[in-house]
């Protein structure tokens, strides 16, 4: 079986970087043959690649200034995505050899949803967000229910679910129980396979290290302060993110306890009372996984989440994790066994909850025990393999 995966990206941002580890674990099942063809491609696997042609290079950024300028008449404020523009990309597809095209992260004009009602070739979809039960928006507010009737008061939003109607794919794949509930409860994908297939972690990368005591050439060393991870792949100052409210719950513990480790693309100043320690966004997988081991505790307080890399990445390397119970984070969580599920968004009690985790060190290594067993049995390569065996061979 030939399949195409389609991406904006095969390692801008956390559902590129999922989608290119779904090819790659792919590309290691007998009878199946994966590329990947993106709009901007950052890796150097040779059966990844991009149409090269320097009109293909000027209609993507065309088309993603027009979604930006459209994007300013438009009121409403969440993370969005249009998809109205044609893409050179259909008529490569339509015109191959594959067996089946597997859909991913195809916002910023990627592909229109017009091309895709074109598509001549069998699909499926592997969902990162909340894109495709939405009109133009790639997340809603908690509790924001919006998706479910299908009406957004919103002339973009309510033309392109519209237009979603008609998108007919054979199944979809949610890498988390949350989306699949939200695929199950909207009214679109009525007739496709619905799957739960979480994403696959590299347990050769990401694993417990005890003898990583120091990251110099990141100047990161062990003290007798805790160290606290937050990592973010996107931007984090976005509010979904869930910056405030780590700042918030942190304020309210001795700043003597911890250090804050942050990597992003965005920089924080330093004059919190507690210390931050900024690094840059972190490409290299082996880096972050010597990160995720020097710290001792890994934090997402985002405000919605699909299936975050960050959680999967750090419970494979046998950290506890704190977060909000939202999205997908109850798949990953197991509160009291693994780490802290908080009820959403209660940052004073989130904040006891991490102080506990900081002072009590033996409950930090029973949590971190459980963390890496829970990740052995949910989110290995063989695990996920296995899944995506029994699956694929029945789509078509």
């Amino acid at each position: 079986m030939k399949i195409l995966n389609i991406s904006y990206s095969d390692k801008f941002g956390g559902a590129a970087k999922s989608a290119y580890r779904i090819h790659k674990l792919l590309n290691s099942i007998k009878k199946i043959k994966s590329d990947m063809l993106v709009v901007k491609k950052l890796s150097t696997d040779k059966n990844i690649f991009i149409i090269d042609s320097a009109y293909s290079t000027l209609m993507f950024k065309f088309k993603n200034y027009l979604g930006i300028l459209l994007s300013k008449f438009d009121n409403n404020k969440n993370p969005k995505s249009y998809n109205f523009f044609k893409s050179p990309f259909l008529q490569y597809i339509n015109n191959s050899n594959y067996d089946l095209i597997n859909l991913h992260w195809i916002n910023a004009e990627t592909l229109s949803i017009e091309d895709i009602n074109k598509l001549k070739k069998p699909f499926m979809i592997t969902m990162h967000d909340m894109w495709w039960v939405c009109g133009s928006e790639n997340y809603l507010e908690y509790n924001d229910k919006k998706w479910k009737r299908g009406k957004f008061n919103n002339f973009f939003s309510d033309y392109i679910y519209s237009k979603k109607k008609n998108v007919s794919p054979l199944a979809i794949i949610s890498p988390s129980k949350w989306l699949v509930h939200c695929v199950k409860k909207s009214s679109l994908f009525k007739k496709a396979k619905l799957i739960n297939i979480p994403y696959p972690i590299d347990s050769k990368i990401y694993f417990p290290k005890k003898t990583i005591k120091s990251i110099s050439k990141l100047k990161i060393y062990k003290t007798n302060k805790i160290k606290i991870f937050f990592v973010v792949f996107g931007n984090s100052k976005d509010k979904r993110k869930g910056m405030d409210l780590l700042i918030k719950s942190l304020n309210l513990i001795d700043p003597n306890l911890f250090e804050l480790v942050i990597a992003s693309k965005n920089k924080f100043d330093k004059d919190y009372s507690f210390n931050i320690k900024n690094l840059d966004y972190i490409d290299s997988e082996k880096q972050l996984s010597d990160i995720y081991n020097i710290c001792d505790i890994v934090v997402i307080p985002s405000r919605l989440d699909n299936l975050p890399n960050v959680a999967l990445e750090a419970q494979s390397c046998g950290k506890p994790l704190i977060a909000y119970n939202v999205g997908g984070l109850s798949d990953i969580i197991i509160d009291g066994y693994n780490g802290f599920l908080i009820k959403p968004f209660n940052h004073i009690l989130f904040s006891q909850k991490l102080k506990k985790l900081i002072k009590n060190k033996k409950l930090r290594l029973n949590f971190a025990k459980n963390a890496y067993e829970f990740s052995k049995k949910n989110w290995s390569q063989n695990i996920i393999k296995k899944k995506y065996i029994n699956e694929l061979f029945k789509i078509i």
